[in-house]
């Protein structure tokens, strides 16, 4: 039994933490908030929700 404390998994095609664009599939670089309902993904510029990418409040400096 192998204990791992940092709770890493081998999930095999989980290697990028960028979230898919929910109209096209292509991961979202940025996302750009051009009002209160509407936004535009980055880099393939589809129309999305403003909170498809939310802040990490645990990483702040």
């Amino acid at each position: 039994m192998r204990n791992d404390p940092d709770g890493s998994d081998d999930d095999g095609d989980d290697s990028s933490p960028l979230p898919d664009c929910p109209r096209c599939g292509v991961p979202v670089g940025f996302v750009t908030v051009t009002g209160p309902m509407t936004a535009s993904a980055s880099p393939c510029g589809c129309t999305v929700p403003p909170n498809l990418v939310q802040r990490d409040e645990s990483s702040s400096h």
